[in-house]
């Protein structure tokens, strides 16, 4: 990318990022340095996928009672899916916790708004290439 393409994906990204509500930054994974050697027509969602190998932009950790309740019943009022994803994941009942339910009910929530971020900036980067 050159100096102008890196402008308008950042723009893009800060843009697309403002509506949803991930654990941190995109550009905290990515280095503009790299950038410069990034064709623009062949960035997909593996660029982005990459990016969040670690989960470090997805996963994300609900703590103190309130919160977890609140995210819940916001969410999940009857547990089920909450519950369904623990279970999935090996826990046992006796470990689980409202903060836990949140937690891993907000990280899968977190992944679905970040294919929806990742297929809105690269329509808009298609785009603004075109």
């Amino acid at each position: 990318m050159n100096k102008k393409q890196i402008e308008i994906f950042k723009t893009i990204i800060k843009e697309e990022e403002n509506n949803f509500d991930f654990n941190d930054y995109i550009f905290n994974y990515i280095d503009e340095e790299d950038l410069k050697d990034v064709d623009p027509t062949e960035l997909d969602e593996d660029f982005f996928y990459d990016l969040n190998d670690n989960g470090g932009i997805t996963n994300a950790e609900v703590i103190y009672y309130d919160n977890a309740i609140d995210y819940l019943k916001e969410n999940d009022a009857s547990l089920n899916q909450s519950l369904e994803l623990a279970l999935d994941l090996g826990y046992e009942l006796k470990n689980i916790n409202s903060e836990l339910l949140a937690s891993l009910l907000k990280s899968q929530n977190n992944e679905e708004d970040y294919s929806v971020f990742i297929e809105n900036v690269l329509l808009r980067m298609g785009e603004v290439l075109e």
